[in-house]
């Protein structure tokens, strides 16, 4: 019997099958034959089994289970009361509960007490009360042999069953619904008395099976067939497997779980994923809020909010909530492991970094994972294990290229963590299941790569890991059906080719440097495109540094157009830019003025520069960049201002300049 909580929904066009359709399946009972060719196609066998956490997720509800004081309580107590992440425009009305129509029943919708109207179902062979449903039982002459169960909860009914005499195939019982099944991906859920269903979410149908002969695992043979409302949940869970194969499978039935119940907080998480991955950090952040706001017991919640705020620069709160949180984790090593990681993330984005903080998390990381292979975890622990230890290497590799080492070439040691990472890549992508959709692990260990090259320009490196990023992110974007990893691999690749572009310019190679630097903008463009104004950063800070190559290789008049266009978006988010981010716009934009003062505009020059050192100052007051860095911008424009007879301002900057000068 379920006992699944009913919600809201609108189904797609309504499933309706009757006595007709079981009469030819119960047939095949008469003839003592069964119809099947012995060749199971788009079975249970192939179906993701819903994980422990993913039934979890499924079921979360609000939760009352954290202490009422504490640091912990004091910080979700401090995050924003998101009502509705949905837009205006989304169709949220109409989603009634009900299910497929079953012998003119339909689950959420029929009432219970019409029964006694229904041709089939009209007069019970018992009724009772099993806690606080309503439940009857028919036996028909239509169906002499099988049982059928119809469960009412609050005068409605909410689930039909039909008990079967004798286990049938799976593909049997197929073929009652095989127009409406064709399509579906189904999946196993544990349901509570200790079997499998095969669950078809959008549908509302679920095939009992019957236990397996491994432990753990049903057969293809079905006890059962439920006809019920359809259930967010199963959304869900589904969703949750989908992580491993198609993000987008994952964002649309997260989506559709939320036109069910709009208070699904493993719905909001799994959306936060998809956002984070595609450079989408404040949508990430709102998903992940909310779901802590619906349901604060489940670390995986709590963990993906501090990677959002790290990501967004907010690297001050993300340790404030990491170090009210991180007692949650201790029972959960996977999640206690995420958290080491994401601490040293912390150490390396902070606004003064610890690199040797960083290292040492890392490498701890990396210890506690082994502790964990040495227990040789299967399926799922392994391969969230696994894209820890990729997470773990980078983490290190990162660091150990940033840090200014007293033996210089202890910083090319980056290079061998970058090997051992590639290393746990191919791992991942070996052990990956035929159907996924997501690319290959080793487009991180590119991007990761290209990101130490920056840390060291005159390394050779940087014409393997470009190159190869490149032609990754081509070759996969050529196949892919999963439109969610393809933004992901263009943002991440997007950004990687425009930080090779600035080694390659810097170097003077500008064929090198237009490549990518060009091509790592259109990734951006494509991505952000429809964003708000705020999250399309990215892309401009390409625009100015292809900007600044072209106007180095001579093409003056597409590289000031490109400045313009950058320019332009900078003065519509000045009063909103963040001091990280700040700090990232303030020397481009600095070299940008330079560049428009040379090429004889002056006025454009002066407002370039100015809103250069107003991002500089931002970032100098939050730690980001030092005083003295502000010495040449503001020399730049006690310069400028002379030359366009504003003495005032002349005298103004050369006195900030004298201010900030280093010292000799």
């Amino acid at each position: 019997m379920t006992r699944n909580i009913l919600y809201n929904m609108k189904l797609r066009p309504a499933l309706a099958f009757g006595a007709l359709a079981l009469l030819i399946f119960f047939g095949d009972f008469a003839s003592g034959q069964e119809s099947h060719d012995g060749v199971i196609r788009q079975t249970s066998g192939q179906a993701p089994v819903a994980s422990e956490t993913g039934a979890k997720l499924g079921k979360a509800q609000a939760t009352k289970s954290r202490s009422a004081k504490g640091a912990l309580s004091d910080e979700i107590d401090k995050l924003p009361n998101i009502q509705n992440l949905r837009s205006e425009n989304d169709d949220q009305t109409g989603h009634k509960p009900h299910g497929a129509k079953f012998l003119e029943v339909m689950p959420g919708s029929t009432k219970f007490a019409d029964l006694a109207k229904n041709p089939i179902l009209k007069e019970p062979v018992s009724t009772e009360k099993v806690d606080g449903y309503d439940v009857a039982t028919f036996q028909t002459p239509t169906l002499p042999d099988a049982t059928i169960q119809v469960v009412g909860s609050q005068g409605v009914v909410e689930a039909i069953m039909i008990n079967l005499p004798e286990a049938r195939s799976e593909s049997d019982a197929r073929k009652v619904f095989e127009s409406e099944l064709k399509d579906v991906r189904p999946i196993w859920a544990p349901d509570e008395v200790g079997n499998f269903r095969e669950v078809f979410p959008e549908k509302g149908i679920a095939f009992v099976l019957e236990k397996g002969e491994k432990p753990g695992l049903p057969s293809n043979r079905v006890i059962q067939i439920v006809a019920e409302t359809v259930k967010c949940e199963y959304f869900i869970m589904r969703a949750e497997q989908d992580l491993q194969t198609n993000l987008t499978y994952a964002r649309d039935d997260a989506e559709h779980a939320l036109l069910h119940d709009p208070n699904a907080p493993g719905a909001h998480w799994i959306l936060a994923r998809t956002h984070m991955v595609v450079g989408d950090y404040s949508g990430a952040r709102l998903h992940a809020v909310k779901a802590i706001k619906l349901n604060d017991s489940l670390p995986q919640f709590h963990l993906a909010y501090i990677d959002a705020l790290i990501r967004s620069g907010e690297v001050d709160s993300a340790l404030r909530y990491m170090d009210a949180v991180r007692d949650s984790f201790v029972e959960h090593p996977l999640f206690a492991i995420e958290a080491v990681c994401l601490d040293s993330e912390l150490r390396l984005e902070s606004a003064e970094p610890d690199y040797d903080g960083a290292v040492a998390q890392g490498q701890r990381a990396l210890k506690m994972l082994q502790s964990l292979f040495d227990a040789k975890p299967q399926g799922e622990t392994y391969m969230a294990a696994k894209q820890l230890e990729l997470k773990a290497n980078l983490a290190v590799a990162r660091a150990v290229a940033r840090k200014r080492w007293k033996i210089a070439t202890d910083q090319e040691k980056a290079f061998e963590w970058l090997t051992a990472a590639a290393e746990v890549a191919k791992e991942i992508d070996l052990a990956r299941p035929e159907a996924s959709q997501l690319p290959t692990a080793m487009i991180d260990v590119y991007d990761a790569g290209v990101s130490v090259c920056l840390e060291m320009p005159d390394s050779p490196q940087i014409d393997n890991y470009a190159q190869k990023a490149r032609v990754a992110a081509e070759l996969y974007l050529r196949k892919t059906i999963d439109e969610v990893s393809a933004a992901s691999v263009r943002w991440k690749i997007g950004r990687a080719l425009v930080a090779a572009s600035r080694i390659y310019d810097a170097r003077g190679d500008y064929k090198n440097a237009l490549t990518y630097g060009s091509k790592g903008l259109d990734f951006l463009r494509i991505v952000t495109e429809y964003r708000p104004e705020m999250e399309r950063m990215e892309a401009a800070l390409a625009q100015l540094q292809l900007g600044v190559i072209m106007t180095h290789n001579g093409q003056d008049a597409q590289g000031l157009e490109l400045f313009d266009q950058a320019n332009e978006f900078f003065q519509k988010v000045a009063d909103d830019l963040k001091a990280r981010d700040a700090a990232k716009v303030g020397v481009p934009l600095a070299t940008v003025a330079s560049t428009y003062w040379k090429k004889g505009r002056k006025e454009d020059g002066v407002a370039t520069l100015k809103t250069a050192v107003r991002f500089l100052e931002t970032a100098r007051d939050a730690g980001r960049v030092k005083e003295s860095d502000l010495y040449v911008p503001y020399s730049n424009l006690a310069t400028m201002s002379k030359g366009l007879q504003k003495s005032s301002d002349a005298a103004k900057y050369k006195k900030l300049a004298e201010s900030v000068a280093p010292k000799q």
